[in-house]
């Protein structure tokens, strides 16, 4: 592993992101890779680049997390919180070893974050949330559990906002909430399972994510299990610092939760159409 280190670290150097991080955590980052993932993550996303190949998609490729544990010795517990973009770089590094998989930095593209969501703060298109209010009690979602900031600033109306520090997809929902949820593209799975949960607890949830209907997690958490609305046209997305970019894909909403009624109401609402 510590040659992968070493190149990374190279890499690291090379684009200035190593110079930006704190004395502790280039210390910690040069010892073994021993550095929480996240403040890594976040460290070079602000320089405009990203971690390739991404955490999650190392585990799929090494058959799921029971299998990626086997593989590299790790708990399924290390593996799990990989997937969600936590654990440490030492961790992740292992994991790309027994992928055999060379660990590099990528730069950041515009249209190529909307795919990936190498960024996480592409907001929801005003015209759509203004589509959905009326159809909830007091025109106002009750929580947002992965909103880019808190309050009047915030690009959803809701009574409660869960930014990345709150970390919404360990946080409870409430019981018979409204959420409006337009997460991370890099971990739609933990997200819609997060939201079937909640709706034990009454939740409802409207959830926002591509109409990837060729992708294994729709044929194995959606179709036929979920009802969807297929939105029409191209999403209008916005950007942390509020360009725009149009999505180079098809979107959905994923009502998840509430009455029989209410995918039919959202599809009429939004001019999408309900699928069957």
């Amino acid at each position: 592993m510590s040659r992968i280190l070493i190149r990374l670290l190279a890499e690291l150097e090379t684009a200035g992101i190593l110079a930006a991080l704190p004395r502790q955590s280039r210390y910690l980052l040069r010892k073994q890779g021993n550095i929480a993932l996240p403040r890594l993550i976040a460290a070079i996303s602000e320089q405009g680049y990203y971690l390739a190949p991404s955490a999650g998609l190392c585990v799929e490729r090494l058959g799921g997390i029971r299998p990626a544990a086997e593989k590299t010795g790790l708990s399924m517990n290390t593996i799990q919180a990989l997937k969600q973009g936590r654990a440490t770089l030492r961790s992740y590094l292992i994991l790309a070893v027994a992928l055999k998989s060379r660990v590099r930095l990528q730069k950041i593209n515009p249209r190529a974050a909307l795919w990936t969501a190498k960024e996480n703060t592409w907001t929801t298109p005003p015209s759509l949330l203004q589509q959905l209010y009326p159809l909830l009690p007091g025109k106002t979602f009750d929580i947002d559990p992965c909103s880019p900031c808190e309050g009047l600033t915030a690009p959803v109306r809701a009574h409660v906002h869960y930014t990345e520090r709150h970390d919404g997809l360990h946080q409870s929902w409430g019981k018979g909430t409204y959420c409006y949820v337009n997460p991370p593209f890099s971990q739609l799975r933990a997200w819609i399972h997060k939201a079937l949960a909640e709706t034990g607890n009454g939740v409802v949830s409207i959830l926002l994510c591509p109409a990837r209907v060729d992708s294994i997690w729709w044929h194995t958490l959606v179709a036929d299990r979920i009802p969807v609305v297929m939105l029409r046209g191209r999403l209008q997305f916005g950007g942390g610092d509020n360009r725009q970019q149009k999505a180079p894909f098809a979107s959905a909403l994923l009502i998840i939760g509430g009455s029989a009624q209410l995918p039919k109401r959202v599809a009429e609402a939004t001019g999408g159409w309900l699928a069957r």
